[in-house]
């Protein structure tokens, strides 16, 4: 398939546009920097840019949506809501105006508002699926939601395919993907080399000396320890991408399991014992379901951070320690 890629310039778009050319998609990666990984055609461009995206698209099967602000604390509200929101609209129209068949839409598991919380909140159940009620209170969470709903608006009015995949904290766990990722961190102010992506990764596994006898995130509120390595995402991304029946939905994805240090059950039983839990949560399973994109989808994730060049660098780092 022919597909323009916006955004494979980015800390995930590396893993997609390598998925998406070892299953033999010709590639086109459309966005203001040339991608961090060498051998993809690339065309200079910004997603605010209708008229430039309708050149870049021309002749083009399909669009895999990465570009945009992925995070809340990266650029101000307004420049925020500008790039996520006017820039997903454009590709929405710039594809229909070019007869592009399918629009894959980078969303986030921030639009169910568990991400950036401003006020503590308890799901309504668990695991949390497609079906469980969005509130986001940032900004960027918002704008994923409001760009899912432009997704289904162009499906309906139009019969543009649309695949919105809510990525849930996509991870750099390899340390080839994690170098190039550093490198582009170090292009934006972000973290700027592979122990200093992981050093964060170790903050969420960590729990400061304190009350509770709870491993992981200082608060449960901080994505509920979801995670998903990158390499699992750009898979998610793919099927999606492949999917012949689908004419708009939302997928949830995410690791099999979460990124704490302590089972599933033992967090439950210490921050939301009174939330109906409605499948077993054995072991360390995630409170993020990705049932339904395994369903429709065959998405089947394949990676978790205890097994991986990440979780060697930390036990690595921990034994050196005196």
């Amino acid at each position: 398939m022919k597909v323009l890629v916006t955004g494979g310039s980015g800390r995930v778009g590396g893993y997609v546009l390598r998925e998406l050319q070892a299953h033999g998609h010709a590639l086109l990666n459309y966005g203001r920097t040339l991608p961090l990984v060498e051998g993809f055609a690339h065309t200079s461009g910004d997603i605010t840019d209708l008229a430039g995206l309708r050149e870049a698209l021309h002749q083009h099967e399909a669009v895999v949506h990465l570009a945009g602000v992925a995070h809340p604390r990266r650029a101000t509200p307004e420049h925020l809501m500008q790039a996520n929101l006017m820039g997903t609209f454009n590709v929405l129209e710039a594809a229909v105006r070019e007869g592009v068949s399918k629009v894959v839409f980078a969303s986030t598991d921030a639009a169910l508002g568990f991400a950036f919380q401003v006020h503590p909140r308890q799901p309504s159940y668990l695991p949390i699926d497609e079906q469980h009620p969005c509130a986001p209170e940032d900004e960027y969470g918002l704008s994923k939601l409001l760009g899912e709903a432009m997704c289904r608006r162009y499906s309906a009015a139009y019969g543009l395919a649309t695949i919105c995949v809510r990525i849930n904290s996509a991870w750099n766990l390899d340390r080839a993907g994690a170098e190039v990722s550093a490198r582009f961190g170090a292009t934006r102010s972000l973290p700027g080399t592979v122990d200093d992506i992981w050093a964060l990764y170790q903050k969420q596994l960590e729990f400061p000396e304190g009350p509770l006898p709870v491993p992981g995130p200082p608060l449960p509120r901080v994505r509920l320890w979801g995670y998903t390595d990158a390499r699992d995402t750009a898979q998610a991304i793919r099927l999606a991408l492949e999917n012949q029946g689908v004419t708009h939905d939302v997928f949830l994805t995410s690791a099999d399991d979460t990124c704490s240090l302590e089972e599933t059950s033992v967090l439950i039983s210490c921050y939301f014992a009174g939330v109906p839990v409605y499948s077993s949560l054995a072991g360390y399973t995630s409170l993020f379901s990705h049932a339904k994109a395994t369903r429709v989808l065959g998405y089947r994730p394949q990676y978790s951070w205890r097994n991986s060049d990440f979780s060697a660098w930390l036990f690595g780092r921990r034994a050196a320690q005196p």
